[in-house]
């Protein structure tokens, strides 16, 4: 599949490989925009004391598990997690 995209960009006029650039870095800039407002939602949140945040040592375990047992535990240290 990416071979044929690459092929299909290669058959690109330079002025429609140019919008194609244009309308890729558009949507980059809508997804680092929504990233960096989510971060600052959850910033404000864990300033406030809204939210329990998790240790170095809980996040690197959690890294270290297959994803289904990452998302059950997390599940679990965030059910008793105090909600203010």
């Amino acid at each position: 599949m990416v071979r044929r995209i690459v092929d299909l960009v290669g058959e690109l006029s330079d002025d429609e490989r140019a919008e194609l650039e244009a309308e890729l870095l558009v949507e980059d800039e809508d997804v680092a925009r929504g990233v960096g407002q989510e971060i600052d939602v959850r910033a404000r949140r864990a300033l406030a004391g809204e939210t329990a945040g998790l240790s170095r040592s809980q996040l690197d375990a959690l890294f270290e598990m297959k994803p289904e047992e990452a998302r059950s535990k997390l599940e679990r240290i965030l059910a008793f997690a105090p909600n203010d």
